[in-house]
């Protein structure tokens, strides 16, 4: 008896010594529970910009609504008053809410037509400034293996002249429909007499090619320095539609002549004339 009360003893010995050794969960006294996964964060949603955006512009159209509507109602009802100050004072907000609003549409419509535009003429741009780099790398393995004095100097004009092709390509401005360097021509031949054709153009020409203005204005950008103002210039960008105040057409309503009774001047006669249009109207019924 001794042995087997001694033996359990041990057992229970160590089932407690593994017990104490258990690794402890943090214990939350809010909840009067354990917390399994450590503190938790909440993350707020995620608002898109266009919707804060869009949000603002209406809400400038309200405020503008608004205060239209409270100067005209200031104005017509002679039991609502306004102080001087108080009428000044919205008049200025309703003019500094104009003109943010006007500034809103105006950079909408800017961004609009800047992507269109942009995504219309992309790939004419990069085939044209992809075609410029080969042509100037091309000028500057010549110009290396060139020993001649004149045939350098000739190099160096061509080489000047290929920059500036490359510049305008990528500094062209953005808002301009772009004038390619190399066009394809509109004859009814085959891509590879087009190529030939290309090819014998720009051999004959080097110097100025698309739009041929705007070829010298890239040539003196990049002398003074200011390639990225012409590429971000506004000058190419069409003006606003001016929109006319809608007339509202007032539909003439045609009257439909109606029968009247004439008139009588005393209630016999009055009876005397519904009798004979009731008469006249029972002819031929069902004893005729």
């Amino acid at each position: 008896m001794s042995y087997k009360r001694k033996h359990a003893e041990d057992l229970e010995g160590e089932s407690s010594a593994s017990k104490s050794f258990k690794k402890q969960r943090p214990f939350n006294a809010q909840n009067g529970a354990r917390n399994h996964n450590g503190p938790r964060h909440h993350k707020r949603p995620h608002v898109s910009s266009d919707i804060s955006t869009t949000t603002s512009t209406n809400a400038l159209k309200s405020r503008i609504r608004d205060l239209k509507r409270l100067l005209a109602h200031v104005e017509n009802v002679e039991g609502h008053k306004m102080s001087a100050g108080m009428r000044v004072e919205r008049e200025r907000e309703l003019e500094a809410c104009e003109h943010e609003l006007k500034e809103k549409v105006e950079q909408t419509r800017e961004a609009e037509y800047r992507t269109k535009i942009i995504g219309k003429y992309h790939q004419v741009r990069f085939f044209d400034r992809q075609k410029a780099t080969r042509i100037l790398k091309k000028l500057k393995k010549e110009l290396a293996s060139e020993n001649d004095a004149a045939a350098k100097e000739d190099l160096e004009q061509k080489i000047h002249n290929a920059e500036v092709d490359v510049n305008y390509a990528s500094f062209y401005p953005l808002l301009k429909p772009y004038s390619s360097l190399y066009p394809k021509s509109k004859n009814g031949g085959s891509e590879g007499d087009d190529q030939e054709e290309t090819k014998g153009k720009n051999k004959d020409q080097d110097g100025p090619k698309g739009d041929k203005d705007m070829w010298a204005a890239v040539e003196r950008a990049m002398a003074e320095g200011t390639l990225n103002s012409l590429r971000n210039s506004k000058e190419a960008l069409p003006v606003a539609p001016v929109q006319k105040a809608k007339k509202k057409q007032i539909k003439s309503q045609e009257v439909k002549p109606t029968k009247r009774i004439p008139e009588q001047k005393n209630r016999r006669e009055r009876r005397a004339y519904e009798a004979e249009h009731a008469e006249d109207d029972s002819d031929g019924g069902f004893f005729e």
